[in-house]
């Protein structure tokens, strides 16, 4: 091995030479095999030695990794600092419901379902949807809970079985289900739920793939101001 060469030890060897003359050895130390896994240094026949130019590489390569390692961190800390961990408020919306919704019934024709949330709920989006696709103008909004519980609200007045078998993603109808003294239509599909029921002026459809739980409390508010 190129740079590697045995240890000729002078003292050692001198040694062993006394103790041959006087008759006395010296105790042999087995050395273990070099597939043990507890074999160090110390067991092998000669000891490594690196030349002057390996030393000198060696001492470069971890200068070098100091170096780099000081200078990812020097990058890192003001970066850190200038984005500092998001908080769970920073995600809240500043949506104001219940002014959106007036704004709608203006141009909807039907009353709109927009309740009155409580200190930790929130909607994180509201919106009329006048030019849809399916030919079907609809009021939407996204209603946000202590939990991160989400229920999304669709509201029309013009729907029909195409609409309505695009807004649940075609879910299979299982069972029908009142609520707050309506008739509610349950589909379901993968993790989410959706109720869908008609009232006087608009049909509604409630879905959710967080609580169902919440999901049926949506429905009872919305059996409550609109039946």
């Amino acid at each position: 091995m190129e740079g590697v060469e045995p240890e000729n030890n002078t003292e050692n060897n001198a040694q062993a030479a006394a103790n041959a003359a006087s008759g006395t050895q010296m105790p042999a130390t087995a050395r273990r095999s070099l597939d043990d896994p507890n074999a160090t240094f110390e067991d092998l026949p000669f000891k490594p030695q690196l030349t002057e130019k390996q030393a000198k590489r060696a001492n470069q390569t971890f200068k070098g990794m100091v170096l780099s390692i000081g200078f990812t961190i020097a990058i890192l800390i003001p970066v850190l600092m200038l984005n500092p961990a998001p908080k769970d408020d920073a995600f809240e919306s500043d949506v104001n419901l219940q002014a959106t919704a007036e704004q709608t019934e203006k141009i909807s024709g039907f009353e709109i379902f927009a309740p009155e949330l409580g200190e930790k709920e929130y909607a994180n989006f509201a919106r009329w949807q006048a030019n849809t696709a399916q030919g079907v103008p609809y009021w939407e909004c996204g209603l946000v809970f202590e939990n991160k519980d989400f229920v999304w609200v669709r509201q029309a007045a013009e729907a029909n079985p195409t609409w309505i078998a695009l807004i649940t993603d075609a879910a299979v109808p299982t069972e029908t289900r009142t609520i707050g003294g309506a008739q509610w239509e349950v589909r379901t599909k993968d993790q989410g739920t959706y109720l869908i029921s008609e009232f006087k002026d608009s049909t509604v459809v409630l879905s959710s793939d967080t609580s169902d739980v919440q999901l049926n409390v949506v429905a009872e508010q919305v059996a409550s101001e609109l039946g």
